[in-house]
């Protein structure tokens, strides 16, 4: 199979060019072990306790673990990006192979796919929804249904239904596609800022575990997961303990962090997936600074905030009383021009801050910056539950190169799958600056997988592409990562009515990144009342929440604003059919447009009432 699937012209790598490669390798791994070595005799020499020489044995062991597997796993990297096409079908021949006994594999015939053309027509483009019968499976204990054996692990989003996803992890996935392309972007930081990892690293992630499928295999946040099967030589340099990714309160762990946070001025590096996530830690930050320099002057965490007994008692050891750094934070409040408390008082070191910059994320940073001042920012890459399908290896930038070694990519230029004829080409048949709807298949049991993800083309490292993320494709919308269908939004006025006996007209929902939440303006077969129009965006908030635990979680976590629903003057759907059409569109082939991103489309709409859900008002 591999000889028909590598039949497709692709550039091997010659023999030469492999050995003076491996010969490269090894000849940086001597000048590095020789410089740490040389660099670490200097220090102990001039070491004046145990501490000090304990200290540096640890700073050592870090440098020799990061530096000696970053830059083995960067060339080999680069040297395969030169031939990607090769090691591409590669790939994907041995998914094909390690696949061909599971069910999946054996209804799509994988043992006798002789070509790419072969595995195009013997496997459609995939979703969530069309695999999910076999991932229920698995959840419920079945082996080779979807993938050999079982999965290791769930990753958990929404999904298009309402339903969570529930995106399965092998053994050998999380230590490839997670832990080596995370070792990538560290090494190339390194590379980028020395400083990055000169102090302590702050990043936010979610718990690893927030459930257990039926068979008891856990679910949670991959980001999670790994940090938490952090190597030792490594965790030193992370300042917070895994314990506070645990806290079930949002408020008391956003305070947590803070109160972790105010006492270290030793942060070089904060990371947190979604921009929106730091603005809002950053005002926190200056809502409560008042309590958490009282707290760091007299040690403790406020009795305001709701942790668990056992978490709190495990943090308290850390949180000791620092009178002489309360009063330099406090001095610098004061002479801040709002007399704020922010990031770049506590954390004078800091230097790059880690987190998404691609499709809707500059809005986000441009706030960000009031906070953080002007730091340095590195991309986290193409990132989903489901893939990490890019390493940005540069700052200041947000394309990254495909993650080739761990997913086999097709893509489609966006105008033929708009046509509804999909052009499917390899990574090496791309170009710059061009526009395609990304599919992947994985050693994980997702085969020619369609994320509705439109990606941007920037350049190339050899043959293969540096991607940026643009936007999510038909019926989705996305503020900061909750990706709300179409389906997920009509579901939820549906039950909007149903709960509050009021009709619609007609509706559109819009994804308004400046007002960091969900509008829903509502033309009502009857206008209601406010008391009435407050009780349907409340039940639209619920519905909402239950349709989309990303959302859900976003709201509980305040990074969106609660629902505000505009009712509209009789006539409105007639008025915007009208505008539409004299916009260009065929009266034929006019639709509604349920759900949004275009500010525009709503900006001339007649409001007559509006009603927001209170607060943060949230589902079981």
């Amino acid at each position: 199979m591999t000889q028909h699937l590598l039949a497709i012209p692709a550039q091997k790598p010659g023999l030469l060019a492999r050995l003076m490669h491996n010969a490269d390798i090894k000849l940086m791994a001597l000048l590095i072990r020789a410089s740490i070595a040389l660099s670490y005799w200097r220090a102990m020499r001039r070491a004046d306790s145990a501490v000090d020489r304990g200290t540096l044995r640890q700073q050592r062991d870090f440098k020799l673990k990061f530096a000696l597997s970053g830059d083995r796993a960067m060339r080999g990297f680069k040297f395969r990006c030169r031939y990607s096409r090769y090691y591409q079908l590669q790939l994907l021949s041995r998914i094909l192979q390690q696949q061909a006994e599971t069910e999946f594999g054996r209804r799509h015939r994988f043992a006798s796919t002789g070509s790419l053309a072969d595995y195009r027509v013997q496997v459609p483009l995939q979703d969530y929804e069309t695999l999910r019968p076999y991932i229920q499976r698995h959840l419920h204990g079945e082996a080779d249904v979807l993938l050999a054996g079982k999965p290791c692990y769930y990753a958990t989003t929404s999904g298009s239904t309402g339903q969570p996803k529930f995106i399965p992890v092998t053994v050998a996935q999380k230590q490839s596609a997670h832990q080596d392309a995370a070792r990538l972007w560290g090494y190339s930081l390194q590379q980028n800022h020395p400083g990055a990892f000169s102090g302590k690293s702050l990043v936010i992630v979610s718990p690893a575990v927030e459930g257990h499928a039926p068979d008891g295999t856990p679910y949670g946040s991959i980001s999670g997961q790994y940090i938490q099967d952090l190597d030792e030589a490594i965790r030193h340099k992370y300042l917070l303990p895994y314990d506070v990714y645990c806290i079930s309160d949002y408020d008391a762990r956003y305070y947590t962090i803070l109160r972790l946070g105010l006492a270290d001025a030793d942060v070089s590096l904060v990371s947190s997936t979604n921009p929106s996530t730091l603005s809002l830690l950053a005002e926190k930050g200056a809502k409560w600074q008042e309590w958490l320099l009282q707290d760091l002057e007299q040690g403790g965490i406020h009795p305001q905030f709701a942790i668990e007994p056992e978490i709190r008692a495990r943090l308290l050891p850390l949180c000791k009383a620092d009178p002489v750094r309360a009063a330099q934070l406090r001095m610098l409040a004061q002479q801040d021009p709002q007399q704020l408390l922010r990031p770049y008082h506590y954390w004078p070191k800091l230097v790059v801050i880690a987190c998404w910059t691609g499709g809707n994320s500059a809005f986000f940073l441009q706030k960000m910056q009031q906070w953080y001042g002007q730091v340095h920012i590195k991309d986290l890459g193409f990132l989903a539950s489901e893939i990490r399908g890019s390493v940005p290896l540069a700052l200041d930038q947000s394309a990254g190169v495909l993650t080739i070694d761990d997913n086999f990519f097709e893509f489609a230029p966006v105008s033929t799958v708009q046509q509804g004829e999909p052009e499917f080409l390899l990574a090496d048949q791309l170009e710059i600056d061009q526009h395609y709807y990304l599919y992947f298949t994985n050693t994980a049991g997702l085969y020619r997988y369609d994320l509705n993800d439109i990606v941007a083309v920037r350049g190339f490292l050899g043959t293969t592409p540096l991607i940026d993320f643009i936007q999510k494709g038909k019926g989705v919308t996305n503020i900061t990562g909750e990706k709300i269908y179409e389906q997920q939004v009509l579901a939820a006025v549906a039950s909007a009515e149903q709960q509050t006996e009021l009709k619609l007209v007609f509706f559109q929902c819009l994804a308004s990144v400046k007002a960091g939440g969900y509008q829903l303006f509502a033309e009502f077969c009857q206008s209601p009342g406010q008391p009435d129009l407050s009780a349907f965006a409340a039940a639209f908030e619920q519905a909402l929440q239950q349709q989309n635990i990303e959302y859900r979680s976003k709201r509980l976590s305040q990074r969106l604003v609660p629902v505000q629903v505009h009712a509209l003057a009789p006539g409105a759907l007639e008025l915007f059919k009208r505008r539409r059409v004299a916009a260009g569109v065929r009266e034929a082939q006019f639709k509604t447009v349920p759900l949004t991103a275009d500010e525009s489309l709503s900006a001339a709409f007649d409001i007559i009432g509006s009603s927001a859900a209170q607060g943060n008002q949230h589902v079981a």
